[in-house]
């Protein structure tokens, strides 16, 4: 109601004379008392600090920048494939009392050393070990004759084993050939002529079993090549016990002087000639007196000296083609020769020995 009495008059206003609220009209004004201005609020300085990104970009800068530091990394907080951080494995080896103790990096440290030098020389080893194997199975080793080459097992009791039988060439017979150069003994001096430069080795291997005993030969310069020879036994249980045995083989002599009218080289073969053997077991041997090879423990190549008597040799008797001698033509046979030689009697006979006792 008015002053005047009157009712109030009622205002309308259309929509459009309406305004909407601002912001400060919520707001109740400020009270001056005594005349006091209230200060005008400052606006923040701009900092010279300002990040770049909030003055170009609109939106949040992301989450890590230079303005602060990203988290704190650690090689220790990598996670292994079954869920354990490595910084529990360092406080786990930090806690091994053998590794804690005074040097334990240290001693650590040496026994990896030591595993890898050791490793390291096993496959250098190898290596050579292998490179050297495989060098020796490419190369072609020598050739040697099949027929020396014994079957059996070469060890046992005597006289199982392989032998040196020193002997020395006692004494030579030409009387089977009408031309004596034509028969000649390995090595070509007789013990009259020099002990020393007659002796003479037979390298044999005896196997098999004490009632069943074989002999063989190995490489030698006599060109004697036998292999798996039975051996016997005679006078066994005497002072005379001995083993023997005889072989046929065939002789191959170059003739100490030339026998062809025109000075040519010449070879003479000399056919069934005959090794025989004899072994003894309780006469002792003689030669060579002043040599370390009479001796029993000596072994040389893998061979012990026989400890005992031995006699070896080589014989044939005369007839026809006693020897059979050709002409050498760049190392084959060519002609035969005939020219001085004449068959002789089987009475008479050709022959080389060699022994090491009752010289």
């Amino acid at each position: 109601m008015s002053s005047d009495g009157s009712s109030p008059r009622r205002v309308h206003r259309t929509t459009s004379q309406l305004s909407l609220p601002r912001p400060n009209e919520g707001r109740l004004s400020i009270i001056v008392e005594d005349g006091d201005v209230p200060p005008v609020p400052q606006r923040p300085s701009k900092s010279q600090r300002r990040p770049f990104s909030r003055i170009f970009f609109p939106v949040s800068p992301p989450r890590h920048s230079f303005e602060s530091p990203p988290p704190r990394y650690s090689l220790w907080d990598v996670t292994g494939p079954k869920g354990e951080k490595l910084a529990e494995l360092r406080n786990n080896i930090n806690n091994n009392k053998h590794i804690a103790g005074r040097g334990g990096w240290k001693r650590l440290l040496l026994l990896v050393l030591i595993v890898i030098v050791i490793i390291v020389a096993l496959a250098v080893g190898l290596t050579i070990g292998l490179r050297n194997r495989s060098n020796g199975s490419s190369s072609v080793p020598p050739s040697s004759n099949p027929t020396s080459s014994p079957t059996s097992d070469p060890t046992g009791p005597f006289p199982i084993g392989s032998f040196s039988l020193n002997t020395c060439l006692d004494s030579i017979s030409t009387n089977c050939t009408s031309t004596s150069a034509t028969w000649r003994c390995y090595p070509y001096a007789t013990y009259a002529d020099s002990p020393s430069l007659a002796l003479a080795t037979f390298n044999w291997i005896i196997a098999g079993s004490e009632n069943s005993l074989t002999i063989s030969s190995t490489d030698n310069p006599f060109a004697i090549n036998f292999a798996d020879v039975p051996l016997t036994v005679a006078d066994k249980g005497t002072a005379n016990e001995r083993y023997l045995f005889s072989v046929p083989n065939n002789k191959v002599v170059i003739p100490s002087a030339s026998i062809t009218t025109d000075n040519s080289m010449a070879t003479c073969q000399f056919n069934n000639t005959q090794l025989q053997a004899s072994l003894f077991t309780r006469i002792p041997s003689s030669y060579p007196s002043n040599s370390s090879a009479s001796s029993t423990g000596n072994i040389t190549g893998g061979f012990q000296p026989w400890p005992f008597a031995i006699q070896v040799s080589q014989s044939i008797n005369g007839g026809v083609d006693v020897p059979a001698c050709f002409e050498v033509i760049n190392g084959n046979l060519g002609e035969p020769i005939t020219n001085g030689l004449s068959a002789k009697s089987s009475q008479d006979f050709c022959s080389c020995v060699y022994k090491n006792y009752d010289l």
